[in-house]
């Protein structure tokens, strides 16, 4: 970039990507939603460059990435084809989030409430044992923003997940930080469903004050308890919403 301006390699660099990006995630929203199933070939490579009108690299590029996220596998002579739902990485913020735009069903959010069954009780836990004052400060901001937005659907969404997205960071672990990037990828989908109307606010706000008030305790025990009630909670809701009595846990 020289004064200003971007160099014109830069912007084929950026227009490149940006095709690219594209380009994945129109594939990857297809077999997603069920268009191209496990065990089907995609379009051959021509067919994809005329559909989609980019070039053969970019198609190349984004078979890989795909590949990468276990959506898909290329073999010589027979092309590429799509790889069996139990081979795609679900944590992958992008098979995430293009499962979130293919308009999940219940069993979707009840895998995805199990996971953080497993993962954020204990995470609480080792917040209230590990946390520092200024990550104790971030989960209490994050609870006092959605205090602050009760009457706001989508800024409270915000806050609430802002306020499990600190409680896994002030876990010190870094390997549940991936984990908080993939639930935070989906988690506003499931508040849309928990949360959709302001009283539904009102009803999960006690369940994070206590989450909250016991981490401040440093109270790990009563921490992942509290976490388990709100999320036990979380999945009756998701239930209700879809019409179902009871959960299957």
């Amino acid at each position: 970039m020289t004064n200003g301006v971007v160099a014109p390699a830069a912007l084929r660099s950026l227009s490149q990507r940006n095709l690219h990006d594209q380009v994945v995630r129109s594939i990857g929203l297809k077999i997603t939603r069920g268009d191209y199933e496990p065990g089907q070939s995609l379009p051959d490579e021509e067919t994809l460059v005329q559909q989609l009108d980019v070039s053969r690299t970019v198609i190349r590029e984004a078979a890989k990435t795909l590949a990468a996220k276990g959506l898909v596998e290329s073999r010589p002579r027979r092309g590429t084809t799509v790889r069996p739902f139990e081979d795609w990485n679900m944590l992958d913020p992008d098979v995430l989030s293009w499962h979130e735009v293919s308009q999940p069903g219940i069993q979707f959010f009840r895998s995805l409430t199990e996971v953080r069954r497993v993962v954020e009780p204990s995470a609480a836990s080792f917040a209230a044992e590990r946390a520092s004052d200024s990550q104790v400060g971030a989960i209490e901001d994050a609870l006092a923003d959605m205090k602050a937005t009760l009457g706001d659907v989508e800024a409270y969404m915000t806050a609430d997940l802002r306020f499990h997205v600190a409680i896994l960071t002030a876990c010190r672990n870094p390997f549940l930080l991936p984990v908080s990037h993939a639930i935070g990828a989906v988690m506003m989908s499931s508040l849309m469903v928990t949360n959709r109307r302001p009283e539904m606010n009102r009803t999960s706000l006690p369940f994070h004050e206590r989450i909250f008030e016991a981490i401040a305790a440093r109270d790990a025990e009563a921490s992942r308890r509290a976490m388990l009630i709100h999320l036990d909670d979380t999945l009756l809701r998701i239930e209700r919403a879809f019409g179902k009595e009871k959960n299957t846990f």
